[in-house]
């Protein structure tokens, strides 16, 4: 049996404690957006169905095209004084069941919000410094936003391409892709357009922008609303065009058995190279080099070449300077892809600082520790303008402990469609006290590490921490973790722990599974809850399963009063918990009444309800009163539960049961059309959390 709790027929039934109203005229809406004066509030009640406004909010159509969107706003209940007077109401405010911008319109109702409508937030599926050998060239971005619907976070993404003499190419995506990876088995719903760039100058960096156009909102281009390039933050890309084939490509291949440095060459033919292998690496860039001068002008780049590793142990030897580039990184990979798992680099148990190239690509190897607290990869980066990026890796650490500092101090970090062995955490993602690192794992396995800015796609995740700035670590600005799976069975903290100042830039957390397990008891996620004092603003946080612990939100638990607010829809919870006020004893602390009034909240899930109270209200750590549609106290919804609620052994499988009671949510609000496992809904809907369907 379930228990549903709301406001209004259109919105749920009423609760005990809710307090819904009647058609009473709306005088105003105040400057935080979230709340609505009653000019007359003698004839309040407990009605079934709760005012509505009709707000007109500009926004844009499935062709870019600027339109006004009509939304119903629901003036959901009373809002009550502070403490130590929560048990009285204010004389006539009243919440609203999402948030009134600065630009919107409202028939019947003045409008005095000063809150701005929000931004979308992104991460590139492409890596920087891509060379391109086709016209036809694929981007590919990952969005989500407050306002998301129809199963499209936005309505439209234009891919905006430039050359450096000012010509442009563009391409309109108005549909959703999936994109599955290997490593992870995981997808990634996606904007994709596939761009010509053939009319644009060859043999140059290009730039890639974007216009993301929210159904509700203004457009935001990458270029002006987004980091400066370069960053481990969403920003704009570079490409290097090389369509027409001219920039010219030079092969080596390294035989550590049978190669020699003194008779090696490299050639513009793969089987060319194959026939005068070096002995390392070291040798086999400083031939690109020089070919590279010799018969492009490129002086003093390595850049373009590709060193081909052949099957068998490399010992990794340092070719910092030989393998310098300049446009795009020199290429390591393995000659026969095939034989990814027996051609291995290693650090042969050897410190390698300074060791690898400010840009550098690695492809189809297998990476492993020869010793416990080596240094393997390290570029001697201060900045973000070094990049390393490992595609179809396996991390390997070869029995051996764990080491933060393996991977040290390389600058942008992209990990894509990598993956670490069973059992082994060789730590190429991790914080170390001198680093500067910054990863983004695209479609990974066990592969994000503890100084992560974003990942999509990946599993086998045991924690993510979005972390101040440590010296040439800049902030974490515009998080995106998305479609991911977190899984801890002895975490010390929460797996999901966010506390740090979110600004208008957002953070996304959409479409993941989170399973606390084992003996920890933390909570599953922290989301600047828990003494947090920042400001929190445009979090996204859609179509998440926490299974087995409690996500504790958006507190406002200590002594400090910050605003804290976001957009939660179509989630699973195990418990919900949102502290203020009343908890802390202090009158001032309602920056997160949004939160606790659900403004902006819609279709939510919360097994157990909260850790204190079962129903609603001022001192209920589940909120004032529900949000629309939502539902708490149901039977657990899984048939492989194997978090805390379940046989607490980790690694189940959060697709409903069958004769799951979990509700479905309409096509009509549902932010993404696929789910982490490519699900796609029935005609019905798709399940609350993030597994759509039982499949």
């Amino acid at each position: 049996m379930q228990m549903t709790l709301g406001v209004g027929m259109r919105l749920g039934q009423t609760g005990t404690g809710s307090h819904a109203l009647n058609s009473l005229p709306a005088a105003e809406i105040l400057a935080d957006g979230w709340q609505a004066l009653q000019s007359d509030m003698s004839d309040y009640s407990n009605a079934l169905e709760p005012q509505g406004l009709l707000v007109s909010r500009p926004g844009f159509d499935r062709f870019a095209m600027p339109t006004v969107v009509e939304t119903t706003v629901y003036l959901t209940g009373r809002v009550r004084q502070p403490y130590p007077d929560q048990s009285n109401f204010t004389d006539n405010s009243v919440a609203c069941s999402e948030f009134v911008y600065a630009g919107d319109s409202i028939k019947g109702a003045s409008n005095h919000s000063m809150r701005p409508a929000p931004q979308p937030i992104a991460m590139w599926l492409n890596h920087d410094r891509e060379r391109v050998v086709s016209a036809a060239h694929e981007l590919r971005i990952a969005i989500a936003h407050a306002h998301a619907r129809d199963g499209q976070p936005v309505a439209a993404v234009k891919f905006i391409v430039k050359d450096a003499v000012g010509n442009e190419v563009t391409q309109l995506a108005t549909t959703q892709s999936s994109l599955k990876f290997e490593a992870s088995g995981l997808h990634i719903p996606h904007f994709a357009a596939t761009v010509d760039l053939s009319s644009l100058a060859q043999g140059g960096l290009l730039t890639v922008d974007a216009t993301i156009y929210p159904w509700v909102g203004d457009a935001f281009t990458l270029s002006t609303g987004t980091d400066p390039y370069p960053s481990p933050n969403l920003t704009t890309l570079r490409l290097l065009n090389d369509t027409n084939g001219g920039y010219g490509t030079f092969y080596a291949l390294v035989n550590s058995a049978t190669g020699d440095d003194a008779t090696g060459q490299a050639a513009t033919a793969r089987a060319d190279a194959a026939t005068s292998p070096f002995a390392t690496i070291l040798a086999a860039a400083g031939a690109i080099k020089n070919l590279n001068a010799a018969y492009h002008g490129r002086v003093d780049d390595a850049g373009g070449g590709v060193i081909l590793l052949a099957e068998g142990v490399h010992r990794l030897t340092p070719f910092k300077t030989a393998g310098h580039s300049v446009d795009i990184p020199l290429c390591v990979e393995a000659s026969d892809p095939a034989k990814r798992d027996t051609t291995v680099l290693t650090d042969n148990g050897v410190n390698r600082f300074n060791g690898i190239p400010t840009r550098l690509r690695l492809r189809d190897l297998t990476l492993r520790k020869g010793g416990p607290n080596s240094v393997f990869l390290d570029s001697g980066a201060a900045s973000a303008e070094n990049l390393l990026i490992a595609e179809n890796c396996v991390w390997d650490a070869n029995g051996m402990g764990s080491y933060g500092a393996w991977v040290y101090r390389v600058g942008r970090f992209v990990q894509i469609n990598c993956t670490v062995i069973e059992g082994n955490d060789p730590r190429q993602g991790n914080s170390f006290s001198t680093e500067a690192i910054m990863v983004n794992a695209i479609g990974c396995k066990g592969c994000a590490g503890t100084i992560t800015y974003n990942a999509v796609g990946c599993c086998d995740l045991d924690e993510f921490t979005l972390r101040a700035p440590v010296g040439d670590r800049p902030a974490m600005v515009g998080t995106f973790l998305g479609w991911n799976k977190f899984s801890n069975g002895s975490a010390t903290n929460a797996i999901v722990a966010i506390s740090t100042e979110i600004g208008q830039r957002g953070f996304a957390f959409v479409g993941n599974i989170i399973e606390s397990w084992g003996t920890s008891t933390n909570a599953a996620l922290r989301l600047n809850a828990d003494s947090d004092e920042n400001p929190a603003q445009n979090i996204v946080f859609h179509n998440n399963t926490i299974a087995g612990e409690r996500a504790n939100l958006l507190y406002l638990d200590g002594a400090v009063n910050v605003p804290k607010s976001g957009s939660f829809r179509n989630n699973l919870f195990h418990r919900i918990n949102i502290k203020s006020d009343v908890f802390s004893a202090r009158a001032s602390n309602t920056g997160n009444w949004p939160a606790r009034y659900k403004v902006g909240w819609a279709d939510n899930v919360a097994i157990a309800g909260s850790s204190n109270e079962p129903g609603y209200g001022a001192s209920s750590w589940l909120g004032e009163f529900p949000s629309v549609r939502e539902v708490v106290h149901i039977a657990t919804p899984w048939a492989n539960d194997r978090s805390h609620s379940g046989d607490n052994t980790g690694g189940g499988k959060y697709a409903p049961a069958a004769s799951s009671s979990l509700p479905k949510v309409a096509p009509e609000n549902m932010p993404y059309a696929t789910d982490l496992f490519g699900n796609t809904p029935v005609a019905e809907g798709a399940f609350i959390g993030a597994v759509f369907s039982t499949a």
